[in-house]
């Protein structure tokens, strides 16, 4: 009679298996050397230095909001186009969509210029971009690196998995930062990653996000950060892949970007680019920048590594540390909203002081990561006990009015992906940092303070706008009395064609999605959202 292996034979098996595959799969140099280098000073001369000086005083700063992602991305290309000297470009995804393509264009064509280039990407979503990475990097002024690579190159789900188990610690944090700067001069930080969904050129999805162009003194700062991540010792040099690309692989990419660039240029979206492109007005004076003092909060990289010493060197602690706590309102809006133990915390301090917390994130329908909102959704009745007032975005295929352009585009789901925050309409945070554990304990973030009372209007209008109960539900507190017992659930109401709604379930959901929400609602993961 036959016996069935037992199930510590097969995993046996399952484990060589995985381990044969990731022994045969190509590696990355962990060890290889990394040549150091600094920001290049602009030269007196530099073209954006001597027409920025016409409007921004010196020792000052200018901003300006980058709310449609048509300008956000106009903008990034403008940048590359009027770089005389460097670009540094760091992110946490760059695709290889239209959008990726187009500033993948717009790099290597200043390279040709003698634009010296670097670029740090997170490694997250690299595995099938290595050539065309090694191409890049090929370019003699273009330098590429990695930030926390995978050390096996493998697009094989299983061995990446298998990595990712047996290095979950390192390979769990990412650098989330996003940073584009040009000759030391502007630089454009905030939520937006470069991929179709970020600046409203993806058929099915438009994420809901912001920007700020930074000009003047602050870019020293954006500058000084890009130099600690670049010289980190987790980022890791593309000429260690175990891949090589040659001057042939190279001229084919310079010529296909540069056909595709000038074909996308001469077509309706580049036309539409054209129009929306902010510089030239920034630059003659024809729109104003917002003058303003600010500060640049940033994880150091080493936290990626976890050799960070003292919670004060964090993000959140430098934000503490800027002593701006709201005395009269709270205005917080992030797409992966996880309060925690902490956040609760300040959340019930700051209504026991009589101030206002508005809080704007997504709702069930509209999230693209579903295990987060049960994060969220685990604090909803919490926050309303607490008169924190919640708002969440639907998942709007339709334009409805007002001034989020974002939602107007055609889109079939429209998702929020801004972080920003504003305290007592004079403090402003554009950046990276998700409102979550995520983003406060693992990955590393960045983003600016702008202490600016007209910045904290405009992004305060923004925010009230996607609040309307027309693009946003807005959960309430039901509670009921059973007998001697006390039942607390949910509504949600909004607008739709002028008529009120209330739900008493998740809206637009499926029982299929709700019945997942419970059970991702139970699971312990929270310190990884």
């Amino acid at each position: 009679m036959n016996k069935r292996p037992d199930r510590r034979y097969l995993a046996g098996l399952v484990l060589t298996a995985l381990l044969a595959l990731s022994g045969c799969a190509p590696t990355i140099d962990l060890d290889a050397r990394r040549s150091p280098s600094q920001t290049l000073a602009p030269l007196a001369d530099n073209p954006l230095k001597t027409q920025l000086a016409a409007h921004i005083p010196p020792d000052e700063s200018g901003f300006y909001l980058l709310q449609d992602g048509r300008s956000a991305l106009a903008a990034r290309l403008a940048l590359a186009q009027r770089a005389s000297r460097s670009l540094d470009v760091q992110y946490y995804l760059f695709n290889n969509d239209t959008t990726g393509k187009l500033v993948a264009a717009a790099l290597l064509a200043a390279a040709e210029r003698g634009v010296r280039v670097r670029l740090l990407i997170d490694d997250i979503d690299t595995a099938k971009k290595d050539l065309r990475l090694a191409t890049l990097n090929s370019h003699p002024n273009i330098q590429v690196r990695l930030f926390n690579p995978f050390y096996t190159r493998s697009t094989n789900l299983l061995v990446k998995g298998w990595q990712a188990l047996r290095e979950s610690v390192r390979l769990n944090r990412r650098m989330h930062n996003k940073a584009f700067i040009a000759d030391n001069q502007l630089g454009i930080t905030g939520g937006r990653n470069i991929g179709d969904e970020y600046f409203d050129a993806h058929h099915d999805l438009a994420f809901v996000d912001l920007d700020v162009i930074a000009a003047g003194t602050i870019v020293d700062s954006l500058s000084q950060s890009f130099d600690q991540y670049w010289n980190s010792e987790a980022a890791v040099p593309v000429s260690a892949l175990p891949i090589t690309s040659g001057d042939i692989k190279l001229l084919d990419a310079i010529q296909f970007l540069h056909g595709y660039y000038e074909q996308q240029h001469e077509g309706d979206h580049g036309r539409a680019l054209a129009d929306a492109d902010p510089l030239p007005a920034l630059l003659s004076g024809k729109m104003p920048w917002q003058i303003a003092r600010a500060d640049l909060i940033v994880d150091p990289p080493e936290k990626i590594l976890n050799q960070y010493k003292s919670p004060s060197r964090l993000l959140v602690g430098q934000l503490i540390g800027l002593w701006v706590d709201p005395t009269r309102r709270a205005l917080i809006v992030s797409p992966y909203f996880v309060p925690g133990n902490t956040g609760m915390a300040y959340f019930e301090y700051w209504r026991s002081q009589g101030v206002r917390v508005d809080v704007l994130t997504n709702s069930y329908a509209a999230s693209d990561v579903p295990i987060v909102h049960a994060g969220y959704a685990n604090y909803r009745i919490p926050l309303l006990e607490a008169g924190v007032n919640l708002y969440e975005l639907k998942p709007i295929a339709k334009p409805t009015g007002g001034r989020l352009r974002d939602l107007g585009r055609g889109s079939s789901r429209a998702s929020l992906h801004a972080k920003t925050f504003v305290f007592d309409d004079e403090h402003v945070f554009i950046g990276s940092f998700n409102f979550d554990p995520r983003s406060a304990m693992l990955n590393t973030e960045m983003g600016l303070v702008i202490h600016s009372r007209e910045l904290a209007r405009q992004v305060t209008a923004i925010a009230q706008d996607a609040m309307r109960p027309e693009r946003s539900y807005q959960p309430r507190l039901i509670i009921e009395r059973m007998g001697s017992s006390t039942v607390k659930h949910l509504q949600w109401h909004d607008l739709d064609l002028d008529s009120e709604r209330i739900s008493d379930t998740e809206p637009e959901t499926t029982p299929i999605q709700r019945v997942l929400l419970q059970i991702l609602q139970a699971l312990p993961i929270e310190e990884h959202l």
